[in-house]
């Protein structure tokens, strides 16, 4: 079979495993630039290949490799598996590991700032980027939201999205603002299914791309002049919540993290929160 072919066939089985669309556009790109670097027939590739291949991504940065690694693994352990080769050339390959890197959060102050910029009359803007600093949602995870997806019960606000993996939650929408704005703008645009963001001038149209929230977000830190990544917003409200003594437990199921690693990596105590901790543990102890 050809490598491309077998690619294909890849992409066709992450499909049907219902793996999510993004998942599957980061591997046919990194795929498809492996490829690059391949043989026609997927029997002729060598570790001598992959080397070249990841020699050529050298300059990126490590987590960047790794994932391409991670991309060009499961390939490899699916046409195993499928009998497609009769080695994994890939098992001669160290695994790159990625530097820990300390995450940073903009703070309140900070991400008011930026919310600031954001002219009151466009509210499904206002609503969108307050929605995932108050609850810690991934971008993605917000654009996808449909008006089913919301139940506004009185001192029981929520919304159920579907993250990572397919898994579904429910995200309890606590912040009395959030809840105001997000029924004034239903009731602006009469909204009663379909997306939450719309695109286009009269906001009817579709859902609202990744890219255009993106760069309309990078406008108001610009305006603000303040750096912040759309994902720094979500890694802010773990923050707080950490800082705020809310239990890792409760977090990874608020931010939908599969492994309680990964809400450890994005939610850090900061040093004063940690202090003062330690202190009311001492005064504790001090008086038994």
């Amino acid at each position: 079979m050809s490598l491309q072919n077998a690619v294909e066939c890849f992409l066709t089985d992450l499909q049907n495993a219902n793996r999510s669309p993004q998942t599957i556009r980061s591997y046919h790109s990194d795929l498809r630039q492996m490829m690059s670097h391949c043989p026609t027939l997927l029997t002729d590739l060598t570790t001598d290949h992959l080397r070249a291949f990841f020699a050529d991504h050298a300059h990126l940065k490590a987590t960047t490799r790794a994932r391409k690694q991670t991309s060009v693994a499961s390939f490899l352990r699916w046409a195993h598996r499928q009998q497609l080769i009769a080695d994994n050339p890939i098992l001669r390959l160290d695994r790159i590991r990625p530097e820990e890197t300390r995450i940073t959060s903009p703070s309140r102050q900070q991400v008011n700032a930026i919310l600031d910029q954001i002219p009151k009359t466009h509210l499904r803007d206002r609503l969108l980027f307050r929605l995932i600093f108050e609850t810690g949602l991934r971008i993605s995870e917000a654009l996808s939201i449909h008006i089913e997806d919301i139940d506004l019960t009185l001192d029981d606000e929520h919304v159920t999205v579907v993250g990572k993996g397919q898994r579904q939650r429910t995200v309890l929408i606590d912040d009395p603002g959030l809840v105001t704005l997000l029924k004034r703008y239903l009731q602006k645009h009469h909204y009663r299914h379909g997306p939450l963001f719309r695109a286009h001038k009269n906001y009817r149209g579709g859902s609202l791309r990744y890219q255009s929230a993106q760069e309309k977000w990078a406008k108001y830190c610009e305006q603000a002049g303040i750096h912040c990544t759309l994902h720094e917003l979500r890694h802010a409200h773990a923050t707080e919540l950490v800082n705020d003594g809310v239990s890792l437990a409760t977090i990874r199921k608020r931010l939908g993290h599969k492994h309680i690693q990964t809400t450890l990596r994005y939610a850090q105590q900061s040093d004063d929160a940690a202090d003062s901790e330690i202190r009311a543990w001492r005064r504790r102890q001090s008086r038994q």
